[in-house]
C-alpha cells in the first residue's frame, strides 16, 4: 500500500506516524512545497506548543456533527494517550495542553524524528500541480510523478501564508469540481469604527460582548488588548471567528466590553459613589491607567479635568464602564489570522473522510471548513481527524 500526503504539517506528521504504527510496511510519502516540516505547528501557543485543551467539545466548532464524529473516538484523553505513547510526555496549565518542554520547535522536531526512523519518505520544497484518480492515483509536481492507491490533502488552508499556508490548493481542487466555502480569517484581530490609537498597546481584563440588533451572540471574558484600528486578544480572536463564520450576518455587529464583568451596574454605582469623598483624583484614576481612564471619560465627552461628584454623572461613568461599545468595521487579513474560516465544503466528504467525488482521495485538518475557537481546538481537530483516518486507510 502506498500514500502520498500532502502537506507535512499537525495534520500530516500525525497521520504518517499513525499509518506507520498501524502497519509498518505501508509506504508513505509526504510533499510539501516548504523545505521543513510543521513550520505552522513550530509557533503553536506563542511557540510553547498548546496543542490540546481539556474541554474539548464540539461546541467549539463551525460542523458538529463532524466534529462529534471524530471527537467521539479521538477526544482529549486519547489523543494525550497516543503523544504519551510516541514518547512525548504532556502537562497541563489551566485547562491547556502543552508537551512537557513547552516548545512548539521541539514538539515538531520529535515527531519529524520519529517519522524518519519509521520510515516516512519526505520530498521537500516539492510543489502538487494535478493529479488523476484511475485505479490509481497518478500525481504530477514540480520535481517528479508518482502512482500511489491514496492521496490525503492535509494542507491547511490560507492563513499564515509566510508560513507556506497560502490556500494555493484550492485552485487545483476546484478544477476536480469540489465545493469551496469562501474563505475568511479567523481567530484574528478586529477593526473598528471608533479610534483606539490613543490606547494601542494597553490591555483590559474584561468580558467581551458580540451584539446584533441587541441581541447578544456570543460573551467570553478575557484580556482585551487595544490596537491602533481596532481590538485583539484571545477573547477578540474568538469573537472574530464567529463573525466569520456568518458575516453576512454581522456586518452591523457591536462588541462591548464591560470592564467589571463582576459587579453589576449598581453595584459599580455605589462603588464609585464612595471614591467621588476623595476630590483630589477622578473616579477612574483608581481603576485604570491614566491613558485608559481619560479615553473612556472622552468617549461619554466628559473633561479628563472634571471632578466627578454627583449621582448623574456616576450613573453615566458606570454605564460606560459596563457597556464600552465598538462598531465592527472589518477582520482583519489572513497574514493576522490563526485559522481559516471556509475551505473544503463537508458536502464533498463521506463519513470517512473520503472524497465523493474521487476514489480514494482524503481530506483532514484545516483544509476542511471546521474551524474551532483559540486554546488548542484547532490542533486537536487537525490531530484528531488525521489519528481517525489513520484507522481507515
Amino acid at each position: 500500500m502506498k500514500t502520498l500526503i500532502v502537506g507535512s504539517g499537525a495534520s500530516g506528521l500525525i497521520l504518517a506516524i499513525k499509518l506507520k504504527i498501524n502497519n509498518p510496511q505501508h509506504h508513505i510519502i509526504i510533499i510539501d512545497k516548504n523545505n521543513k516540516p510543521g513550520r505552522k505547528l513550530s509557533v503553536a501557543g506563542n511557540g510553547k506548543g498548546n496543542i490540546g485543551n481539556t474541554k474539548l467539545s464540539s461546541c467549539y466548532y463551525r460542523d458538529k456533527d463532524i466534529s462529534d464524529l471524530i471527537f467521539n473516538k479521538y477526544n482529549f484523553d486519547k489523543q494525550c494517550e497516543f503523544f504519551e505513547n510516541l514518547g512525548i510526555k504532556t502537562k497541563i496549565i489551566n485547562e491547556l495542553c502543552y508537551p512537557f518542554s513547552e516548545s512548539a520547535k521541539a514538539f515538531v522536531d520529535y515527531l519529524f524524528e520519529y517519522a524518519i526512523t519509521q520510515g516516512v519518505e519526505f520530498k521537500f520544497a516539492e510543489e502538487l500541480l494535478d493529479y488523476e484518480s484511475n485505479s490509481k492515483i497518478s500525481i504530477k509536481t514540480n520535481k517528479n510523478t508518482y502512482m500511489v492507491d491514496n492521496l490525503v490533502f492535509a494542507t491547511g488552508g490560507k492563513s499564515y501564508a509566510k508560513l507556506g499556508s497560502d490556500g494555493a490548493i484550492f485552485h487545483i481542487l476546484k478544477d476536480h469540481g469540489y465545493i469551496i466555502n469562501k474563505m475568511y480569517p479567523g481567530l484574528c484581530p478586529i477593526k473598528t469604527k471608533e479610534a483606539t490609537k490613543v490606547i494601542t498597546g494597553l490591555r483590559l481584563k474584561c468580558k467581551v460582548n458580540l451584539f446584533l440588533d441587541e441581541k447578544k451572540y456570543y460573551e467570553e471574558t478575557g484580556e482585551v488588548l487595544f490596537k491602533d484600528d481596532g481590538l485583539s486578544g484571545i477573547a477578540i480572536f474568538n469573537t472574530s471567528s464567529i463573525i466569520a463564520r456568518n458575516i453576512n450576518n454581522f456586518k452591523n455587529a457591536c462588541i462591548i466590553l464591560d470592564l467589571f464583568p463582576n459587579m453589576t451596574m449598581e453595584q459599580l454605582e455605589y462603588e464609585f459613589m464612595k471614591k467621588v469623598k476623595n476630590p483630589y483624583f477622578n473616579v477612574l484614576k483608581g481603576y485604570f491607567v491614566p491613558n485608559v481612564a481619560n479615553y473612556i471619560l472622552k468617549r461619554i465627552n466628559f473633561n479628563i479635568d472634571k471632578i466627578i461628584n454627583n449621582k448623574q454623572d456616576i450613573k453615566a461613568l458606570a454605564s460606560i464602564c459596563k457597556n464600552l461599545s465598538f462598531t465592527y468595521l472589518d477582520l482583519y487579513d489572513f497574514e493576522n489570522a490563526q485559522i481559516t474560516i471556509g475551505g473544503l465544503s463537508l458536502i464533498n466528504l463521506n463519513q470517512n473522510l473520503s472524497s465523493k467525488i474521487e476514489n480514494k482521495v482524503y481530506f483532514i485538518g484545516e483544509i476542511i471548513d471546521n474551524d474551532g475557537l483559540c486554546g488548542g481546538f484547532n490542533l486537536m481537530w487537525a490531530f484528531g481527524s488525521a489519528l481517525y483516518l489513520g484507522d481507515i486507510l
